[in-house]
């Protein structure tokens, strides 16, 4: 349909073909059909809701809210409206606004997943760990393989420390179901890098950043695994393996090595381990540091 050859589109049509476009993020484009419907029919809840979608899917969080206030003032219950709001509010960290908004939505779909992933998300983000795993708990009761509530379960999973190296059910499940979505991929990322495997994390990042390299999570993403993988970090290996225990092993080593050298070698060549050791450790506190600002 050519909304310029048309100059009354059938808005039916028109709701499809936005919601087409928006599905697969062609925002730009979305915003110019739903600006052609906005001309014939400037108070439809729908166009109106859509485009509030597409400005807040695109960064424009003050437009959208804007926007999604003559949509509820419209019609207070519009389904997507409410979920809409509840992330804006989560976007402009007002979260017992947020709450409010998932709690009100429970009341009214109480058996409704997408809520309960949404709260439990909102839990997550707030640290309150138990909430949020009995609202996944019975997001997933009602839908064992509903994307969001697995991937907030997976999440709460590595958070306690129960995920295994990555071996999470949660996370099987989601790739296994969900293998196309963006929060699987993340969520395998993640599985990557509490394994170690630096190099598969930042494999799967750059797959990210093709498919959206408008977004700003996905660079900063990449260019932290990249900084990770560095050659230059080749020696910070214990550390970036095994944190503060690796560190721990390595500098018990390092000052016995030293002490040893400075009993049992020649003073010249003790000084010379003493001096690399002392190299060692500045390398180690200031060079990431550096590195941080050059990738």
């Amino acid at each position: 349909m050519s909304t310029s050859d048309d100059p009354t589109p059938d808005l039916q049509t028109l709701l499809q073909q936005a919601h087409a476009l928006i599905d697969r993020r062609r925002f730009v484009q979305a915003r110019q059909l739903l600006a052609a419907g906005i001309q014939h029919n400037p108070d439809n809840a729908q166009l109106l809701y859509l485009c509030a979608f597409v400005d807040f899917s695109t960064g424009q969080v003050d437009t959208a809210d804007e926007t999604l206030n003559k949509v509820l003032a419209q019609n207070p219950k519009h389904y997507g409206g409410r979920i809409l709001r509840g992330e804006i509010h989560e976007a402009r960290k007002r979260y017992p606004e947020a709450e409010a908004v998932w709690i009100d939505l429970l009341r009214d779909y109480p058996q409704d997943p997408d809520c309960y992933a949404h709260y439990a998300d909102l839990m997550l983000r707030t640290l309150h760990l138990e909430k949020a795993e009995r609202l996944t708990e019975e997001g997933l009761r009602l839908d064992p393989t509903h994307w969001q509530c697995l991937y907030v379960a997976y999440l709460i999973d590595v958070i306690q420390n129960r995920a295994g190296s990555g071996e999470s059910d949660h996370l099987r499940q989601l790739l296994k179901d969900h293998p196309e979505r963006v929060h699987s991929l993340l969520a395998l990322v993640i599985a990557l890098g509490e394994r170690g495997d630096s190099k598969g994390a930042l494999r799967v990042a750059q797959q990210l950043l093709a498919s959206r390299p408008d977004s700003e999570q996905f660079v900063n993403l990449v260019r932290v695994l990249k900084r990770q993988d560095h050659w230059s970090l080749l020696p910070l290996y214990p550390m970036k393996r095994w944190g503060w225990s690796g560190a721990a092993v390595v500098t018990a080593i390092g000052i016995v090595g030293v002490r040893l050298a400075g009993h049992t070698l020649p003073p010249n060549i003790a000084l010379i381990i003493a001096y690399a050791w002392l190299a060692y450790v500045i390398y180690s506190w200031v060079w990431p540091r550096i590195l941080q600002k050059l990738i």
